[in-house]
């Protein structure tokens, strides 16, 4: 049997002594009917594999011609999985025993990930050749003389090899722990604990344990180092640099597809298709999107006023540039592979409806939200977007005005959101009396909603001079705490002389792109808990990360103007131009600083 877990098998007809011959062990009825399949309603361990199974399927590469399925067989003495042509895993009991043997929970099901993750990247690249010819070696006299040809090949070698890696990403991808598979478990790794209780051999064309363990831990040493791509990407996304964020998340993109980074790139489109709209659309609903500020690599390595009387903003976008749908298209592109990626993934699905309801797509959008609701019914983002896809939804003769208003009536005390689309709703029907009364109460949170709302209410509102309602009331504000290693604001282009006054024993990670003309280096210290972005021979943003001696109550006192605070995937992000606060389970992760 194939070491390791990788018996792959191709359906092929083979012409030997001018007779044609199928071999049945390509199906996979043949092993059905040999050893009998275990149903996820049978056993335990088997549910948790179809499940697994389901996870790592969602996010692993996909070949279109044939639908990765698995069967469990009741196999009990020999430990193996078989990739078949027709997109069935079969695995064995005894290799599903084995993953859960002297293994916590977490350790069981990286195991397995790890091992389904490997077999469909066998199915993914067609790496069939090397199962070709082995499944031509039973009965063929040349046998032996053929398998010490085998035996020095290196295709299959690197085929395995190549498998290890896509599997161990897969893996990841789908939020498995599998950087425990290379650390030492009772002084194995999974790799030598499987070869020991499988009694493998080792030849040329099946690498060594010890091989397949160095190759991921390379692996991990390349994802802890490239993080930092879609860290940044992340924070130049908030500061309102999509253009240039998209970069890095491509970046990182290429060596980890998750789905943070599919609907971070989808919020960067989002945002840029909205710098594109006439403010009348952009600004029209408040609806806020959501970054994700954490991968799952990471966890391996630890406008104007519009105009009353406009009942929809759907319709109101004529004669504005066909960039705006454009981002949008590529929005929704990104957003759906996120929502792919992990079907019980809540922030894509949030996106995705805003940008549904961009394009004039409501009943997409609820059926988007739905799904969301059905994952987290509480959702107050998911029920102020049900809110507004269900008014999006009227028709001539279907009016559901009245139903959209009574759920953002019963959601005020949510947050201003609710108000201000509320007010929106009023005033296109129009119920000037009451609109106006909830227009007026939001100028007392005008200074902190996001830049495009706070003009829409300050337009719409009669209780203030626009002027007076749009400017930001300064106060006293001390010094923030935090310092910075270099200096950022006003600093010089950064020499190589200075780059190595500064930067002397960090981490320095370069890059260049020559589309955008954007090159410069990520430097991480020692530590790995200051990162400092340098573009163009210049200081753009620095970071910090771990735990500070501050409470996030204390965090608007060094704030010379109201805060603003946005929600994020995990958390909320406090915001004070030219800083943010990264505030995670009521304690602050991370701070922010751009300096250009």
């Amino acid at each position: 049997m194939h070491y390791f877990l990788s018996v792959i098998l191709l359906s092929f007809t083979f012409v030997l002594n001018g007779v044609a011959a199928t071999s049945g062990k390509q199906e996979a009825a043949f092993y059905i009917e040999a050893y009998g399949e275990i149903a996820p309603s049978q056993n335990p361990q088997v549910a948790t594999a179809h499940q697994i199974f389901r996870q790592v399927r969602a996010v692993a590469d996909k070949n279109a011609r044939r639908l990765p399925k698995l069967v469990v067989v009741n196999s009990k003495t020999n430990a193996w999985a078989i990739a078949l042509p027709s997109g069935h895993i079969i695995l064995s009991k005894h290799a599903l025993d084995l993953c859960f043997k002297n293994a916590d929970a977490d350790l069981a099901r990286a195991r397995l990930a790890f091992v389904l993750g490997h077999e469909l990247a066998h199915l993914a690249h067609d790496d069939y050749w090397h199962q070709e010819v082995e499944e031509f070696l039973a009965g063929n006299p040349d046998a032996e003389r053929i398998a010490h040809f085998l035996d020095q090949s290196h295709e299959a070698r690197e085929a395995e090899l190549a498998a290890d890696d896509k599997g161990y990403i897969y893996a990841a991808m789908a939020g498995f722990p599998v950087n425990r598979l290379i650390q030492a478990n009772d002084k194995q790794d999974f790799f030598a604990y499987w070869m020991q209780q499988t009694q493998s051999r080792v030849s040329a064309s099946h690498p060594f344990p010890e091989d397949r363990a160095e190759l991921l831990r390379r692996r991990l040493a390349m994802l802890r180092q490239r993080v930092g791509f879609f860290d940044f990407g992340v924070r130049l996304a908030h500061f309102g640099y999509c253009e240039d964020a998209v970069y890095f998340l491509q970046e990182f993109q290429k060596v980890f597809p998750g789905r943070a980074v599919l609907n971070n790139l989808g919020v960067c489109y989002l945002q840029m298709a909205r710098n594109t709209m006439k403010p009348g659309r952009a600004w029209f609903y408040w609806m806020p999107f959501q970054l994700d500020v954490e991968t799952r690599a990471a966890a391996l390595t630890r406008g104007g006023p519009i105009t009353s009387g406009q009942h929809k903003f759907l319709k109101n976008h004529a004669g504005e540039p066909e960039a705006a749908d454009q981002y949008l298209q590529t929005a929704l592109d990104y957003l759906q592979r996120a929502t792919q990626a992990d079907p019980a993934y809540v922030p894509a699905r949030l996106n995705l409806a805003m940008v549904n309801l961009y394009l004039g797509r409501p009943h997409q959008a609820r059926a988007v939200l739905s799904e969301a609701l059905q994952l987290a019914p509480d959702h107050p983002q998911a029920r102020l977007l049900d809110a507004l896809a269900l008014y999006e939804q009227s028709g001539p003769d279907v009016d559901l005005w009245p139903s959209a208003v009574a759920r953002l009536e019963k959601g005020l005390s949510k947050g201003p959101a609710w108000e201000y689309n509320l007010a929106r709703l009023l005033t296109a029907r129009p119920r000037p009396e009451e609109a106006n009364r909830h227009w007026n109460r939001l100028t007392a949170e005008a200074a902190t909603v996001p830049d495009g709302i706070r003009a829409q209410i300050c337009a719409m509102q009669s209780k203030i001079p626009a002027l007076a309602c749009l400017a930001k009331p300064a106060r006293a504000a001390v010094q923030p705490p935090w310092q910075w290693p270099i200096p950022s604001k006003d600093a010089p282009p950064l020499t190589p002389t200075l780059r190595k006054k500064y930067f002397s024993g960090w981490e320095s990670i370069p890059f260049d792109w020559y589309k955008p003309k954007l090159y410069g280096f990520i430097h991480r210290n020692p530590n790995a808990d200051v990162e400092v972005l340098e573009m163009n021979q210049f200081v753009h943003l620095l970071a910090a990360k771990g735990k500070f001696p501050l409470k996030p109550s204390e965090i608007g006192q060094y704030c010379p103007k109201p805060l603003q605070i946005f929600p994020v995937a995990q958390g909320e992000l406090y915001h004070c131009h030219p800083w943010a606060v990264l505030v995670q389970a009521g304690k602050i992760t991370q701070i922010w600083q751009v300096s250009r």
